[in-house]
């Protein structure tokens, strides 16, 4: 799980322009990176690719507003 958030943390910082050390499992994609829909839709690309797993459903994206449920997400859809 922690090798996920490190990997994580890089796509969102190389990204949003933001120091890795910055994110947290608590930041928040809209409120404390000010993500709009386009920037989410670019993460999940990254997430998909990073992680090799597939396209992520418009329907499992719903509950993804912080680092720490992308890395939940990530841990359960790859099973670790």
């Amino acid at each position: 799980m922690q090798d996920i958030f490190e990997r994580m943390q890089k796509i969102i910082a190389d990204q949003f322009s933001v120091e890795q050390d910055e994110i947290t499992t608590e930041t928040a994609f809209e409120e404390d990176l000010g993500a709009d829909s386009v920037d989410l839709v670019e993460l999940v690309m990254s997430m998909e690719e990073e992680f090799d797993i597939g396209e992520v459903q418009e329907e499992e994206l719903t509950n993804l507003s912080t680092v720490g449920d992308c890395v939940n997400f990530l841990t359960n859809k790859l099973d670790l």
